[in-house]
């Protein structure tokens, strides 16, 4: 079997570890880039994949020692890859990292040596260029077998993951309808936002209801199953594509987003997208416009299924 290296080789993102399967999937064999690999690959012309490599250097606790070593560590991994590989696959994943201020210039330095050695720049986006898309959270056949929860007297919308400002929940909470009930399941780790987001719900008398913790992956699928928007109100404009997107359509999830060049282009693309607008009577128009679970599951899954992956792998890996 063919081998190919993937950089990072583990990551607490599952986006890993599912195109290391499709690429399995695919013929090829994912092997991570340590010195052991490095010396035995000499000659031998394997392709190579990397994530996040620009964005590296920015890690929340990283001092400036480490910062600037880890930039070091990403400049070699380029290199190695220019030097001694085959095909050279980069996968952007941001506009800019996320924990960074300033002036980026160890982003810069790495994004321009990448281009410099001539890596392919792909994204998993359209709207930043394409090439390659983020797949479902759920293999296909568990999707093919997944149970889907009929819609109650009333419709269900969740908002799920890390509160943070940065995600616009305190605007989604400004204009939420209080007739209409919301579930917030994510954990707030900043005292003053948890205050501005509980002072919104007390004030305006919503029907919110916010369980303040990190849900299992067990607990959060059980609420997806159920749920019938998921709404999306990130004000961060530096990630290219939204995974919250991709695990909510896993499981027949309509979207509610605000609107940005990737929710625009989902919308365009997916008659379960819709944007928010001034329109006060637009959760109404929502809810006209649902799209039952089982339609959404079965397009999410003719796009972004792992199948569909592992195809796009072999034509990646095999053409210039």
């Amino acid at each position: 079997m063919k081998k190919v290296f993937f950089v990072p080789y583990t990551h607490l993102n599952e986006y890993v570890e599912i195109n290391k399967s499709a690429l399995l999937d695919a013929g090829y064999q994912v092997i991570p880039l340590n010195l052991k690999n490095a010396v035995c690959s000499l000659g031998k012309k394997r392709p190579i994949v990397v994530n996040w490599l620009e964005d590296r250097p920015y890690g929340s606790n990283f001092s400036p020692r480490v910062r600037f070593t880890t930039t070091i560590k990403c400049l070699f991994i380029a290199i190695f890859g220019a030097l001694f590989c085959s095909r050279k696959i980069w996968i952007k994943h941001n506009f800019k990292p996320h924990n960074a201020t300033g002036t980026f210039r160890y982003y810069k330095l790495i994004t321009a040596t990448l281009r410099r050695l001539n890596y392919r720049e792909l994204s998993l986006e359209k709207y930043a260029g394409g090439g390659l898309f983020h797949p479902l959270y759920l293999p296909d056949d568990t999707l093919q077998k997944q149970e889907i929860e009929l819609a109650g007297s009333e419709f269900e919308y969740l908002i799920f993951g890390a509160v943070k400002k940065y995600k616009g929940i305190h605007n989604i909470l400004s204009i939420w309808p209080p007739g209409k009930k919301l579930s917030i399941f994510g954990k707030c780790n900043c005292q003053s936002y948890e205050k501005e987001i509980l002072h919104i719900i007390e004030k305006r008398k919503l029907k919110v209801v916010w369980v303040n913790k990190y849900l299992t992956d067990e607990e959060l699928n059980q609420e997806l199953s159920k749920a019938n928007f998921v709404v999306i109100s990130h004000l961060d404009n530096t990630m290219i594509s939204s995974g919250t997107f991709y695990h909510a359509v896993s499981f027949g999830c309509n979207i509610i987003s605000s609107k940005s060049a990737f929710s625009t282009q989902k919308q365009n693309e997916h008659k379960f997208v819709h944007l928010i607008s001034d329109n006060e009577n637009q959760f109404d128009e929502f809810e006209k416009n649902y799209v039952n679970k089982e339609l959404v599951k079965n397009e999410a899954s003719k796009h972004y299924s792992r199948r569909c992956l592992s195809k796009r792998w072999q034509e990646i890996l095999s053409n210039n």
